[in-house]
Order: C-alpha cells, then sequence, then structure tokens
C-alpha cells in the first residue's frame, strides 16, 4: 500500500504514542520508545483507511466538525448510561423478565468505511447490543439486540447514531450520501 505521505501516518503515529503514554501515565523515554515501537506495529499490521492511501479524492478524507463531534461524544455518553441503567434494572428484578432478543438488519446510507466502523463500534459498545457482521457495498450491520419490541426503532435510532458519527468526522463524500446527493 503505498501512503500519500509521511504526514498522514505520522499524525496516528504520533496520536498512537500520546495514547500509550496516556495509558502508562509516565512520561519516560522507555515509555516514548516502546509507545513508538507499539505504534509502528499497529500501522504496520493494520489496514489504514482510503484517506491514507495514494489516489484517494479529496472528497474522501474524514473532516472533523468540533461541534458535531461533541454533540456526538454526548449523545454516545448518553446512550451508555441509558443502556447500562436498562441492564442493571434487568440484573436486580430477575422476576421481570423483559428480554427479547432478536436480530436486525441495518442499512446504512452511506458507504463510508469510517461510518460504519464508528456505527459497529458503538452500538457494541453499548450494554444490549452487537453487532454480528458489517457488510460493505451496500454497507449493512447485522445487529443483535437484547430487548427488541420495535424494529423500525431500533433502526431510526441506529440511522440517527450514523448520521451523528457522519457530521462529526465523515468525508464530503459520506456527507454527500446523508444529504441524498449521491
Amino acid at each position: 500500500m503505498k501512503l500519500t505521505g509521511a504526514r498522514g501516518v505520522s499524525g496516528l503515529g504520533i496520536w498512537l504514542v500520546a495514547i500509550w503514554l496516556l495509558l502508562w501515565n509516565d512520561l519516560s523515554v522507555a515509555n516514548v520508545v516502546s509507545g513508538a515501537l507499539v505504534a509502528v506495529a499497529v500501522l504496520g499490521l493494520s489496514r489504514l483507511p482510503k484517506s491514507y492511501c495514494a489516489g484517494s479524492e479529496l472528497g474522501e478524507r474524514p473532516r472533523v466538525s468540533l461541534p458535531h463531534l461533541l454533540y456526538f461524544g454526548g449523545y454516545v455518553l448518553v446512550k451508555l448510561v441509558q443502556a447500562n441503567l436498562v441492564l442493571a434494572w434487568e440484573i436486580i428484578t430477575p422476576w421481570r423478565d423483559r428480554i427479547h432478543t432478536g436480530i436486525v438488519a441495518v442499512p446504512l446510507r452511506t458507504s463510508s468505511d469510517l461510518a460504519m466502523t464508528v456505527v459497529a463500534n458503538v452500538i457494541t459498545l453499548t450494554p444490549g447490543t452487537v453487532t454480528i457482521e458489517a457488510k460493505g457495498t451496500p454497507s449493512v450491520l447485522y445487529v443483535h439486540v437484547l430487548h427488541l419490541d420495535d424494529i423500525e426503532r431500533v433502526k431510526a435510532e441506529l440511522l440517527h447514531l450514523e448520521e451523528l458519527s457522519v457530521k462529526a468526522f465523515g468525508s464530503r463524500a459520506a456527507r454527500a450520501q446523508m444529504r441524498g446527493g449521491s
């Protein structure tokens, strides 16, 4: 894979080293060196998104919108707290079994790999839901839901999550797809 330059990859490497240092909570030469080695290994073994590949169009690069990113983070945090409370209630009230599991196929509106990855990971992070499979072209997520009472409501919530993620850090092309432009 040919990269567009060291700028994109080095930026990712710096972020990975910074996260490594935050996890260790110690700024030492050993931690910086080990973080750099881990970053090189992660970047060397992972498949980078199209935005870092040679020949990718400018419209395919992710663009961060800080207000939308903050809203997205708040929304996800609220949903995580709600899901944890619901699951905790299920655990402490075993005589009220309201669990109705099911699998829902959710066709996404964008073909953005980044949007699909973010939505799939947020779904899996939320207690009571897990992404079973993600297929591209057209993008479809298969999600296992613990409380499946209304399929259309589940689909609407996941499509709303997709919309928020694209607004927060979607490419121009993904944003155009969300508006119905292509």
